[in-house]
């Protein structure tokens, strides 16, 4: 029984993880992709015009130097030329968002 019990928890879980990256990539779809691209490569279609250019989450070194707590800040405190979604986002969106960008950067498997 407590078998049981355990693999029930472990599928909630796994849903609910499954649904927060869904929800994540919606956020990242509507709010970031114009600039940071599709794939997370910083080539969007508005790329090109910003200075500094934003930031490529496929790099592994820029993901490992940081945790969770400091891509949800620069999400909600934005740093220019990003702007701030702390009005636009709750902190359970955000860390969906951190999620699915620390998922865009996971090696290919």
């Amino acid at each position: 029984m407590r078998i049981f019990a355990l693999l029930l928890v472990l599928v909630a879980l796994g849903g609910r993880t499954a649904a927060a990256q869904q929800g994540g990539k919606a956020v990242y779809d509507r709010l970031c992709a114009a600039c940071h691209g599709a794939l997370g490569l910083g080539d969007g279609a508005a790329a090109k015009a910003l200075k500094p250019p934003p930031t490529s989450f496929a790099d592994p070194k820029f993901l490992a130097e940081r945790t969770d707590e400091q891509l949800a800040a620069a999400v909600a405190n934005g740093k220019p030329p990003m702007p701030p979604f702390s009005r636009q986002l709750s902190p359970a969106q955000i860390k969906e968002l951190v999620a699915y960008i620390r998922q865009l950067g996971a090696p290919a498997k």
